[in-house]
């Protein structure tokens, strides 16, 4: 039995990484498609991409035996059929149906995963996309295609989709061009793809058919229907070349391509077909990339033991080898730091991917609310590591759910508070430093800071409502089991959530902070890491033990008297350049610190994460030196301050201090 349970448990792993990938797509087609919605321009390439997606995954669920997800699937691909086909219109109640089936094909597809998996009831959509098959209303109306002069040939060639096209793209008044183009046999595939990208820029292929032809032994003919609302010259000039001849249907005669050439630089200069337009991409699998990562981290580690070598044979009298041998190391160095640098980048992918499945959230929660909700994006081009991006998925989707039933208030309260019915959530992320900070902006009603601290004086979280400061009752919305709604609803009310954010956040390294101006909306910031893969540390050691501390969060190092060392509301600060810094002694954090005679001078590292600064006092640096950071699995996992492990390379595995952890519990007083 148990090769059995391997081969399905393949299979259904091998179904979720394809399967997931391809809703991932559908669900950036749907919300691009959303704003055609009731007015929009009608992009039958959009409708074309998820038509194709669903017919995709229909085919992948019956060959892995997944029946619901195939027959939800084959229903949606019904409906986009019908779209596609101008039977059913592009209305916000077919979009709504359409995000629902995709959210439910979201939840199919993550139980396929799954060892106890169960089918699920999908009776309701099914019915609704049913219903808005059925509510098709037929125009019965005479073509007017006749007057473009068609071959028979041609339009019994055309699918009804082709022919419902060409018949929308008459109906708009665009001009109607045939194409008929030659290529070689060897490179058809890639020309032919070249020239459908080049027609695609001026306006829409509508159909590609095989033409007869001579010379079939060493080239291959194509006729190409083609809508646009360009001129002929214009249309020539666009893909001027020998073995492609245009003719625009209903009156003119077939262009001459030498008269075209001479006219072609004077109304298209930089119209020229070129191979740079061609998509070189491949797919991996981001398993692989992590394997990659950890080669490069060996290597960087075995160049580390190569240096410290070269530098003993130095002071052991071997002088000459000692140079070759750290000239070698430098030239590795200097090659493992672009191939890091190399696989690094491979792993970057834009925010984009990320704000835009927000989309989906926004638009789903807004709907549920009766609420009218805006999403507004900004900075999408930033890059953040693979691992990263889907890690951060979850309490970003937390937040904005947060957003929209805490912060945006109904289209009549707005009103009535002399603002826009429509509330607005601005995601915007830009780069600081080796960080990426992401933040959601809405312009609600801000946090109810004085409801905060009644709940707070409920729990027994303080002991009075004047015991506390605003920003520090702010910081209390992260405790677990908090949650100032009065009703548990679906989304909120039942203290899940923005406890899950922080602790998730601070898994990868990073941090949140939150900032509300009532009346005005609320904003939570989150401060990442670029990559967690390979790191530069500061190497430190305090009570005997040694640390990393990743060189990004370092802001700089100070050697400190302890007559300088002052006691505010019984926690050592120093003063630092007219600001009073809070310090930190590691030994006690850990709870290692033995009892024992203070040092007059000792060492302080400035550390930093977002807007807040910590002293921590070491004994010791050890110098700088690049760490494969490796984790400490999960029964580790609830140790504050601590982020992974690393080996040093010469047989010494030391812990990775998690900053962000580290200044949270030192905010929060606790150790």
């Amino acid at each position: 039995m148990t090769g059995v349970d391997n081969a399905i448990g393949k299979a259904a792993k091998d179904f979720l990484a394809e399967a997931e990938e391809i809703i991932d797509q559908l669900s950036l087609d749907l919300v691009a498609l959303s704003d055609c919605a009731d007015g929009g321009d009608f992009n039958p390439d959009l409708v074309n991409s998820i038509f194709r997606g669903a017919h995709s995954l229909k085919g992948l669920a019956g060959m892995f035996g997944f029946t619901d997800i195939a027959e939800l699937s084959h229903n949606m691909e019904n409906l986009l059929d019908s779209l596609r086909l101008g039977k059913v219109s592009l209305s916000q109640n077919t979009i709504s149906v359409l995000f629902e089936s995709m959210e439910l094909l979201g939840t199919l597809v993550q139980s396929a995963g799954t060892a106890d998996r169960q089918l699920h009831d999908i009776s309701q959509a099914v019915a609704r996309i049913s219903s808005c098959v059925c509510a098709v209303q037929k125009e019965e109306s005479v073509s007017p295609l006749a007057k473009l002069g068609l071959s028979e040939r041609v339009l019994g060639s055309l699918t009804e989709y082709e022919e419902h096209r060409l018949l929308e793209n008459v109906k708009k008044g665009r001009r109607i061009f045939s194409i008929l183009a030659s290529f070689s046999l060897a490179t058809f595939d890639q020309d032919l793809g070249e020239l459908t990208d080049v027609l695609k820029s001026a306006g829409e292929v509508i159909s590609t058919l095989p033409s007869a032809g001579g010379g079939l032994e060493s080239s291959i003919n194509f006729e190409i229907l083609f809508g646009s609302e360009k001129v002929s010259a214009e249309v020539t000039a666009l893909i001027d070349r020998d073995n492609i001849t245009v003719m625009l249907l209903g009156g003119e005669s077939p262009s001459q391509p030498a008269e075209m050439q001479e006219m072609a630089p004077s109304l298209a200069p930089e119209a020229s077909m070129t191979a740079k337009s061609m998509s070189r991409t491949v797919r991996v699998d981001i398993s692989k990339l992590d394997e990659l990562m950890n080669i490069v981290g060996e290597l960087v580690l075995s160049h580390s033991t190569i240096s410290q070598l070269a530098g003993r044979m130095r002071l052991d009298g071997y002088s000459a080898p000692s140079i070759e041998l750290t000239k070698a190391a430098k030239g590795l160095e200097r090659k493992l730091t672009e191939l890091q640098k190399g696989v690094m980048e491979i792993r970057m992918i834009p925010v984009g991917q990320l704000f835009e499945k927000m989309a989906r959230i926004v638009r789903k929660i807004s709907r549920e609310q009766g609420k009218k909700v805006e999403l507004k994006m900004f900075g999408a081009d930033t890059e953040l590591d693979k691992l990263i991006i889907e890690d951060i998925s979850d309490p970003m989707m937390h937040i904005i759910r947060n957003s929209i039933d805490h912060g945006i208030e109904t289209p009549e309260k707005r009103i009535l508070a002399g603002k826009d019915e429509k509330g607005v959530i601005k995601l915007s992320s830009y780069q600081k430093g080796n960080h990426v900070v992401i933040q959601v902006e809405d312009d609600g009603a801000g946090i109810d800071i004085e409801k905060v601290k009644r709940k707070a004086l409920e729990k027994g979280l303080i002991p009075s409502i004047e015991a506390i400061h605003d920003k520090e009752a702010l910081d209390l919305i992260f405790l677990p089991g908090f949650s100032t709604s009065d009703k548990v609803s679906e989304i909120s009310g039942r203290g899940v959530g923005m406890d899950v954010v922080r602790t998730n956040i601070a898994a990868l390294s990073g941090m949140v902070d939150v900032e509300s101006y009532p009346g005005e909306g609320s904003s939570m910031i989150i401060t990442l890491p670029i990559t967690l893969a390979i790191i530069k540390a500061l190497i430190i050691s305090s009570v005997g033990r040694t640390y990393a501390l990743p060189i990004t969060s370092v802001l700089e190092t100070i050697l400190v008297e302890r007559k300088d060392v002052r006691t505010v509301e019984k926690k050592e600060v120093i003063q630092l350049r007219e600001n009073t810094l809070p310090l930190l002694r590691l030994g006690k954090f850990f709870e290692t610190e033995t009892q024992g005679e203070q040092q007059e001078n000792f060492y302080v590292v400035v550390v930093g994460a977002a807007e807040k600064r910590l002293g921590m006092v070491v004994d010791d640096l050890l110098g700088q030196q690049d760490i494969v950071i490796k984790s400490i699995g999960e029964t580790f996992k609830g140790f504050k301050g601590i982020s992974g492990a690393a080996d040093l390379g010469d047989q010494r595995t030391i812990l990775v201090l998690d900053v962000g952890g580290i200044i949270n519990e030192a905010v929060r007083g606790g150790a």
